[in-house]
């Protein structure tokens, strides 16, 4: 594996989030396992939910943000896939929190 590249990345679909996206993304932020990638699809939101994944990206430069026009919750993933660098691959929907051991929790079990 290339020690450049992340061992996870997390794909988050944003589609006017703004209320509940900031809980979202703090859940990953506090991952116990650091070796990841966050790649924040906006699809076209129109709540203010394209600030907070630009705000993100901002202070924490394992997050990345894509903007799209509105394509639906798949097509945003598929654009997150597209430039994932990960060599696993995991989701995240923007209205959710996760647990601080989620991503090593699946890392692990993935590895064994």
């Amino acid at each position: 594996m290339d020690h450049n590249l992340p061992a996870v990345s997390v794909v988050v679909p944003v589609y006017n989030a703004a209320e509940r996206l900031p809980a979202c993304l703090d859940s990953v932020r506090g991952q116990t396992f650091g070796d990841f990638e966050c790649i924040l699809v906006d699809d076209g939101s129109t709540d203010g939910s394209a600030a907070v994944c630009d705000e993100y990206a901002a202070k924490d430069g394992r997050f990345r943000v894509i903007h799209q026009k509105n394509a639906g919750a798949s097509a945003a993933r598929n654009a997150g896939i597209g430039i994932a660098a990960g060599e696993y691959l995991a989701f995240v929907d923007s209205d959710d929190y996760v647990t601080e051991d989620f991503i090593e929790a699946l890392y692990t079990l993935a590895e064994e």
